[in-house]
């Protein structure tokens, strides 16, 4: 087993982004694996795992965009941090709106 330095993660890494087929958000087959993947969650019911995930991954989303973060990767980060804060902000929405539903039922 070799020790592997921070600068062999990083070209690792490099060689997998680049191995990787580049999929633009406009990509017609793209769009319709995210739409079937969607339509699966939603049949198996584990859309309330992947919104409490998203929530909960708020600090780890905040630290790692405190780090480096290489160039070609950071609209991607940026759009996680964005989805990740937005669907944070939502569950914290509807917990403060239930909260007061029940405070007005117990009065």
């Amino acid at each position: 087993m070799s020790l592997q330095t921070r600068n062999d993660s990083d070209r690792n890494a490099q060689r997998s982004w680049d191995g990787r087929a580049e999929c633009a958000p406009d990509d017609e087959a793209f769009q319709f694996a995210c739409d079937q993947v969607a339509a699966e969650l939603e049949t198996e019911a584990e859309t309330a795992n992947v919104v409490s995930s998203l929530s909960g991954a708020r600090h780890v989303v905040h630290f790692l965009m405190a780090q480096q973060i290489p160039a070609h990767l950071l609209p991607w980060a940026r759009e996680l941090a964005d989805l990740v804060n937005n669907m944070s902000d939502r569950v914290d929405s509807q917990m403060k709106t239930f909260a007061a539903g029940d405070m007005e039922d117990a009065a």
